[in-house]
């Protein structure tokens, strides 16, 4: 039998080195570069910025991690709903190694069509799609508290951006202010929720080892 965890623990890797890397990216980033306040997330990763490369490969090495866990996902899915979220997750990590591929001003250096903003909406409209199907699917299963966690992280996105819009409507003085906040909390709804389907998965013995058990 075919040894799946591996696989799976690539979905305790994949958000440890992505939200990692924004992070530590915030904090290296001078304020011309980044602030909560004023910019995007992706600014970080302009070409010239102290940032480029820690951004950008952060986001590309830990979209690619997420591979391997989306296979070991759909090799223990149960039932159609957990394998159509298996697949979004999949097509939400493409979107995050999009953000890092093309980068902001990309078209300066390689292909005339920018696609930054398709790879961010890609990660952003799917990503919280894909935790409320997989919820459901677990919820069909009998895994009542995991699937309750999945559809309600998946709502943190939304809230994320709702608030925002409401701020942005309401007070902002500039449309793009905080634009950066509900970035991360949708990034951060994400990689928590990838964690803990990871660490549910090996605990309740849904992946095997070579053995069989």
């Amino acid at each position: 039998m075919t040894d799946e965890r591996p696989a799976v623990r690539c979905g305790l890797l994949a958000p440890v080195v992505t939200l990692g890397a924004i992070v530590l990216a915030t904090i290296l980033a001078t304020p011309e570069t980044f602030t909560w306040h004023a910019r995007s997330l992706s600014d970080m990763g302009r070409v010239g910025t102290r940032t480029f490369w820690l951004f950008n490969g952060g986001l590309i090495v830990g979209g690619l991690l997420g591979v391997p866990f989306v296979w070991g996902l759909w090799s223990t899915a149960r039932n159609g709903l957990e394998r159509v979220g298996t697949a979004l997750v999949g097509i939400a990590l493409a979107g995050i190694v999009g953000v890092g591929v093309f980068f902001l001003g990309h078209t300066d250096y390689y292909l005339e069509t920018g696609l930054h903003f398709v790879a961010a909406m890609t990660f952003f409209g799917v990503a919280p799609v894909a935790q409320w199907l997989y919820g459901t699917g677990l919820l069909l299963a009998g895994d009542v508290r995991l699937g309750a966690l999945s559809f309600w992280l998946g709502n943190v996105h939304a809230a994320g951006w709702f608030g925002w819009l409401l701020y942005r409507d309401a007070v902002a003085a500039d449309p793009w202010e905080w634009f950066a906040v509900p970035e991360f909390v949708a990034a951060v709804a994400f990689g928590l929720w990838i964690a803990l389907v990871t660490r549910s998965r090996l605990d309740d013995g849904a992946v095997s080892d070579s053995t069989g058990r």
